[in-house]
């Protein structure tokens, strides 16, 4: 039996039937045998113990542990449906902005498949012809001295599925500790943040109810604006 636990949430949205989380650094999303304590399924069932009766504590999405953001969550059985019915229709619209090594000189689709491999009982997603379907588009904001500031919107949702593909066109995200370029180091930047540099920062859907769209929007984090900051001062 999962357990109820206190842990502030920052909650930038909510109604009778759903909310939405804009989740902090250092947070699991959901308990497994490593984490089963201290993440956002615990706060939910403190917070809305109702939330027991129903898939995941009504959790649309997910986040990585280390990747900040706006997370969905469902308050009843219906509007989890309807939001999980969305999501595989790639009716909800996910976008994130993150910093990578190297310059990416136009907007682009990433197709290519991902797979789950396991190294030393660490999960690791690969790029393998039998993998299940990724697609990640990427949006080019500003360059900087061999950096790229991105907007990204997924049309998938793999596990690590931004993640992924950036490390595999050799355009690895600032910090990435799973995922890091090999042969890159840049101990100011490091200095600046200690976590993947990618931050989920929109959030458009219909509501299930008032058939209105929702747009919500969350602002960049401390530490990846510092080294937005950092980027800028060094490229002048």
């Amino acid at each position: 039996m999962w357990k109820a636990q206190y842990l502030p949430l920052k909650i930038i949205y909510e109604d009778a039937y759903l909310l939405v989380i804009d989740k902090s650094i250092n947070i699991v999303v959901h308990p497994g045998n490593k984490n089963r304590d201290n993440t956002i399924f615990n706060a939910l069932l403190y917070n809305y113990h109702f939330l027991r009766d129903l898939p995941r504590a009504g959790i649309i999405h997910r986040l990585d542990k280390d990747t900040t953001g706006l997370m969905l969550v469902a308050k009843d059985m219906l509007t989890y449906i309807y939001l999980k019915n969305l999501l595989k229709k790639h009716k909800i619209i996910r976008e994130y902005e993150t910093i990578v090594y190297g310059i990416i000189k136009n907007d682009q689709i990433i197709n290519l498949p991902i797979k789950k491999v396991y190294f030393n009982n660490i999960i690791k997603m690969i790029i393998h012809s039998t993998g299940k379907e990724s697609i990640t588009k990427l949006f080019v904001k500003k360059h900087f001295v061999k950096y790229t500031y991105l907007r990204v919107q997924l049309y998938t949702g793999r596990t690590h599925q931004i993640r992924t593909h950036l490390s595999y066109i050799k355009h690895g995200i600032i910090g990435d500790p799973l995922y890091k370029q090999l042969n890159i180091s840049n101990n100011m930047l490091f200095d600046l943040i200690n976590r993947q540099a990618l931050h989920a920062c929109y959030l458009k859907f219909r509501h299930p109810v008032f058939n209105n769209i929702l747009t919500l929007y969350s602002k960049l984090p401390k530490d990846i604006q510092n080294v937005l900051d950092f980027l800028k001062k060094i490229s002048y």
